[in-house]
């Protein structure tokens, strides 16, 4: 254990900020040159001029874990001043010290607390991440989290832990998925879904039995079935439905999980944005897990500018269409492109998105 753990572990423990705040060195004209390099080349040299600024530039210790995910970081610039670069962000921010790069904590009373606090501070992809460790993770006896019915998590990933807990009896849980339900939520409808769907092969469904639905709760609980039937899919079809596509459109884009995505289509195709957001979602469905990790902390950059750059346009678009398509899995990926219904359909909705997508196969300059 370093000797920084300790920092790290006080941290966590102390009182939550309203926000992180501006980062000391972010104006720093050598900071910003090295970053906007990163941004737009895989240049090496960028990389090592950053470490050597993270020695004495806050911005830039924070920034390099988090740019080691773009280009490969050589063995020597993985400790500043003799200690891990990632132990020392960690001291030196918060967030940073609650996302420990995704790690899963030993006690997941502590994961909780990570992931709840990142959703304070506006890290949903990153709060995403560790909220999901926990489910995976969580025991029976878990009550829902603290401010659950609000909580800026992805509306699958919250309709999937109180689908858990309708499975095991928690009477308690009914009331917030009686608030999803009442304000419309998406998530209240994947929840209820999947209830209906589990009780209708137990002979009744006495846990649902006392909810109070709307006139439209037929056409409704059809829209969440379907969204959970293709969002809870390791390999969804290709492409999306248009049917689905529209309710996720509908129910899924303005959510925080969705604005890379929102930043990406208003920057790269102005012209077309709703036609672009359109196609990504008939590829792709929603935004990659690998999202969270190579998103800069949006104190140092927000996602409106991030999602602008080619790093960003990458970093939403190519291991996300490398996943889809199974191109890891194949030599050579032009084949794949030419003859992938996903791409064909969304090429005949948004030309511009496609394009991007394409391009973020390739290595930058």
């Amino acid at each position: 254990m370093s000797w920084l753990r300790p920092l790290i572990i006080a941290a966590l423990l102390g009182p939550l900020p309203a926000s992180a705040g501006p980062i000391a060195g972010a104006d720093d004209p050598a900071y910003r040159s090295a970053l906007t390099r990163l941004l737009t080349t895989d240049d090496p040299a960028a990389l090592t001029a950053l470490h050597a600024l993270a020695a004495t530039n806050r911005a830039a210790l924070i920034a390099l874990p988090v740019a080691a995910t773009w280009v490969p970081l050589p063995a020597e610039l993985r400790e500043v001043n003799g200690d891990w670069a990632a132990d020392l962000a960690a001291a030196a921010y918060k967030p940073a010290a609650l996302w420990q790069g995704g790690a899963i904590s030993p006690m997941m009373r502590d994961q909780l607390i990570r992931a709840l606090w990142l959703y304070e501070l506006g890290e949903s992809a990153k709060a995403d991440a560790l909220l999901s460790g926990w489910f995976n993770h969580m025991p029976d006896t878990a009550a829902l989290p603290e401010g659950f019915n609000d909580l800026a998590a992805a509306p699958w990933l919250k309709a999937m832990i109180m689908e858990q807990h309708i499975a095991r009896g928690d009477h308690k849980a009914l009331a917030t998925l009686q608030y999803w339900l009442d304000h419309d939520r998406i998530e209240g409808w994947m929840a209820l879904s999947a209830a209906t769907d589990y009780y209708s092969g137990q002979g009744g469904k006495p846990m649902i039995a006392s909810l109070t639905l709307g006139a439209n709760a037929g056409a409704r609980l059809q829209d969440g079935r379907l969204a959970r039937r293709l969002l809870w899919q390791q390999e969804p079809p290709a492409p999306v439905p248009a049917a689905t596509v529209q309710i996720i459109i509908q129910d899924l884009l303005p959510s925080p999980q969705f604005a890379p995505l929102r930043a990406y289509c208003a920057a790269r195709c102005p012209t077309t944005l709703p036609a672009c957001e359109a196609a990504y979602v008939t590829i792709f469905a929603q935004p990659y897990h690998t999202i969270a990790a190579q998103t800069p902390y949006h104190d140092l950059i927000s996602a409106a500018d991030f999602f602008a750059t080619p790093r960003g346009e990458q970093v939403l678009l190519g291991p996300a269409l490398t996943h889809r398509l199974g191109l890891d899995r194949v030599d050579g990926y032009q084949g794949a492109l030419a003859d992938n219904p996903a791409l064909q359909a969304a090429s005949a909705i948004d030309a511009c998105l496609t394009a991007g997508a394409i391009r973020a196969l390739s290595p930058l300059p």
